[in-house]
């Protein structure tokens, strides 16, 4: 998504993505060519209202690409790929992908080729989509980073031992190989990143490990990498050095100082002698550089933040730090072809091919300002949600995916709002809502006030650390603190000294804090709810003095015999940081080990491996119940919690008691759950981008079936 790069101990700037899901996904041809098949069957009884979100939010972080003969195209977001042929322009089939690098077409164009994250390679031959090979790529260890080259011919891989490998995919050789070492800690110990980056509850900050084996394969990127058209070429470059590879002659050049000061932010290889750089050192603007001497060669006259040669290399393709396409520009009469409301842009020969912001794919001559053939691509799956929010009567919903955010009126499902990704949203009231903005390397977060009525944006406020997180009614803020300045050193894996502060959305003013400089607890972040949970080692000093505070709990607590994996969790409520309860959880590996820790009235959930829900009690810390499902949402007002057991299967429990209620069927996943202020009403966004709001007043007593509504 955006450059991270793995820093030493005390400056880490990692931004860790997790997406829905890491299970290794191939290329399938389906009869459709739709992604919208097998949907379960619709069984609803309680449904107040249902309406399509229009138009759809679509995912922005998508690249649109020609393969090397014109014949065909790709548009690959994060759920999948769409084929489609050229002449005539349609759409000839989906591909289910979540977790691959981007597709590659081979030069002669007769295959298109994918690599998982699980590094799985899979050819299949145009246009019949049948499969032609699969098999697993020689990394045992998996893979730091990597970039697949044009022509699918060469793979680069950072592996965890900082060793960089790129193999000549045909024969399985590798044709380089080169130590990374200096790129890292020398002391060999390294701040991992915890934050999910999504909207659900979550750890976040950090922990300390003494490899970067938990990295493997999540598709991060340590190093910046760059291929030629042609593939023959890699220029590579970290903070230290760069360097290039003629990967004919297997041969490497060390780039000196005169190419290296203009290496900064985003570049691409314009041919295997010639580098496009979007920004030079400091304002210095872009440049073509000559890898060979480091000269400039010619200085186009664009401005963006990121650069990518199209399939015909006379073209680049700009974007701005949001991710939304600028434009297309022409190296070679040093112009820019202005395209608004794209979302991907490509050129082969005199053609510009535009995803544009509603899902369609358009063909331009370039210069023409109206498209010679459309089409619209079948809305997909939403991707993982980066942040979400309802309004506390669940009228407004906003929520934001990779590069792009919306909010809609939940009666009708119309847009009222688009704007950039924001990483957090809070609904003060029913006429306006805040929206946290992501910080990048020039600008700290900012805050904006949204009008709902009119959609209108004004800013509030900025400032703030980078490490901010939605948590509900506050916005929780991770500092690292050095800690030489507190005379100790850090010895213990995943102990990390950190400093949590709460913030009020809507101003900024810090509402209370706490120091954790030794025994430090994992953070959980709920952004939907109003509450804080600390995870700490049960056998450490601050588990007990955390359930010390805790009256009900520490007679209990101390009698325990505690072993070395077990963990104590600390619920605080998120607006004045004061302890509200406590439960000591004796199985697991530890706090480090759950994907989530959230409370909501009398009750604690965790959730571990993606799945795997435990719902315990605070008022005696029993363990009530076990779940297989998806993120759940609780009232506490009602006592309620509701939770998706398979696609499309949503149930209903007491919070108290965690016994069921009631069941609803929908055709087609959850994305999203939130109940209302109240706890009476139950909103459920659909993967598909449906808004359901169902009654859940009587959940309790007895009624008859409600007929199944269609959407508008």
């Amino acid at each position: 998504m955006w450059p991270k790069r793995a820093l030493p101990l005390l400056w880490p700037l990692l931004e860790f993505l997790i997406s829905a899901g890491l299970a290794e996904h191939h290329l399938i041809t389906v009869s459709s060519a739709s992604p919208q098949a097998a949907r379960p069957a619709e069984d609803l009884h309680s449904v107040l209202s249902r309406r399509a979100l229009s138009p759809p939010l679509q995912n922005a972080a998508v690249t649109l690409r020609y393969s090397s003969d014109g014949r065909y195209l790709t548009v690959q977001n994060t759920s999948g790929v769409y084929l489609f042929s050229r002449e005539p322009l349609r759409l000839t089939a989906y591909f289910s992908a979540e977790d691959i690098y981007p597709v590659q077409f081979s030069s002669d164009s007769k295959t298109i080729a994918s690599i998982g994250h699980g590094l799985m390679l899979t050819r299949a031959s145009l246009p019949s989509g049948r499969k032609q090979e699969e098999r697993q790529l020689p990394f045992q260890d998996g893979c730091l980073d990597a970039e697949f080259a044009p022509g699918a011919d060469y793979f680069a891989c950072l592996a965890p031992s900082f060793t960089l490998v790129v193999l000549r995919l045909s024969t399985g050789e590798p044709v380089f190989s080169d130590s990374m070492q200096g790129m890292f800690s020398p002391n060999g110990v390294f701040h991992i990143p915890l934050d999910p980056d999504n909207a659900f509850p979550g750890p976040f900050g950090f922990r300390l490990a003494n490899n970067l084996d938990s990295l493997v394969d999540k598709g991060m990127n340590f190093l910046s990498m760059s291929f030629s058209p042609e593939g023959n070429t890699l220029l590579v470059k970290n903070d230290w050095e760069a360097f290039s590879v003629d990967l004919t002659t297997r041969r490497k050049t060390s780039l000196g100082g005169a190419l290296l000061k203009h290496l900064h932010g985003s570049f691409c290889l314009e041919s295997d002698e010639r580098v496009l750089i979007a920004s030079g050192e400091k304002e210095s603007g872009p440049s073509i550089v000559s890898l060979k001497n480091g000269e400039v060669i010619a200085r186009p006259a664009f401005k963006a933040d990121a650069v990518r040669l199209a399939s015909n290399a006379r073209y680049a393709v700009l974007s701005d730090a949001s991710r939304a396409i600028v434009g297309l520009f022409d190296l070679e009469e040093n112009r820019a072809w202005n395209v608004p409301g794209s979302l991907s842009i490509d050129a082969f020969g005199n053609e510009m091919a535009v995803l544009n912001e509603s899902g369609s794919l358009l063909l331009y001559a370039i210069g023409e300002s109206r498209p010679r053939f459309s089409v619209d691509l079948p809305l997909n799956s939403l991707p993982v949600l980066r942040s979400a929010a309802v309004s506390p009567e669940l009228d407004r919903v906003a929520f934001s995916v990779d590069g792009n955010s919306a909010a809609f009126r939940v009666e009708n499902g119309e847009r009222s709002y688009a704007g950039p990704r924001f990483s957090a949203a809070n609904f003060s009231d029913e006429a306006s809502a805040y929206l946290l903005f992501p910080g990048d390397p020039g600008n700290p977060p900012r805050e904006v006030q949204l009008a709902l009525a009119s959609g209108k944006a004004t800013p509030t406020w900025t400032g703030g650390k980078d490490h901010l997180r939605s948590g509900g009614t506050v916005l929780l803020e991770y500092e690292l603190v050095t800690p030489i300045r507190h005379r100790f050193t850090v010895t213990l894996e995943n102990e990390v000294s950190y400093l949590l502060r709460a913030r009020d959305p809507a101003s900024g003013n810090e509402l209370w804090k706490r120091e954790f400089v030794e025994n430090s607890p994992v953070p959980f972040a709920d952004p939907q709810g109003d509450r804080v949970v600390l995870g700490w080692n049960a056998r450490s000093s601050g588990a007990e003095a955390a359930a010390r505070r805790i009256p009900s709990v520490w007679e209990s607590f101390k009698q325990a015999k505690r072993m070395s994996l077990d963990s104590f969790f600390e619920i605080l409520d998120a607006r004045s940081g004061k302890t509200l309860g406590g439960v000591l959880v004796q199985q697991g590996s530890g706090p480090f080990s759950y994907d989530a820790a959230f409370s909501a009235g009398g009750a604690l959930f965790l959730r571990k491996d993606g799945k795997r829900v435990s719902v315990y009690s605070l008022e005696d810390g029993s363990l009530k119940a076990r779940f297989v499902g998806g993120f759940p949402t609780a009232s506490a007002r009602t006592n309620l919690f509701a939770i998706e057991e398979g696609p499309g299967r949503l149930f209903l429990y007491d919070l108290a008691t965690a016994a069921k209620l009631d069941q609803e069927c929908l055709s087609d996943g959850i994305a999203y759950l939130h109940f209302s202020a109240d706890g009476n009403r139950l909103l459920a966004l659909t993967k598909h981008q449906v808004a359901y709001v169902f009654d859940v007043s009587g959940v309790r007593g007895a009624r008859g079936p409600v007929a199944p509504t269609r959407p508008e």
